[in-house]
């Protein structure tokens, strides 16, 4: 059976090797720093881009409440010259389309910061 002996050999270092070492350690956090602050950047900027995608489709809400409002303007003059009432559910669609002609405008504003 053999056994093993650790041995702990200590070298001293000179004051010039002890700043050099510090200075080096230094250096290497500082880097480390601007690293993480460029990470930072970067996935802001994903985040961004990502959104900016997101919230220009916007124009699809526009277009839908514009379509809708067409045909429902059309719907209401041929009433008129029929002397008929329009359906009842017509209005609860026409809400749902001024609501899509609301939240579009307000997204198009926020896309606007971007």
């Amino acid at each position: 059976m053999s056994y093993f002996v650790k041995c702990k050999h200590t070298m001293k270092q000179g004051r010039t090797e002890k700043a050099v070492f510090a200075k080096l350690s230094t250096e290497k956090v500082e880097l480390g720093v601007v690293d993480d602050i460029k990470d930072a950047i970067r996935r802001g900027q994903e985040i961004e881009d990502m959104l900016s995608r997101e919230l220009n489709k916007y124009n699809g809400l526009l277009r839908a409440a514009g379509q809708f409002n067409r045909h429902y303007n059309d719907l209401i003059s041929k009433s008129k010259e029929l002397g008929i009432e329009p359906p009842a559910e017509i209005k609860k669609l026409k809400d749902i389309a001024d609501g899509f002609e609301k939240k579009g405008q307000a997204i198009k504003k926020v896309s606007n910061l971007f």
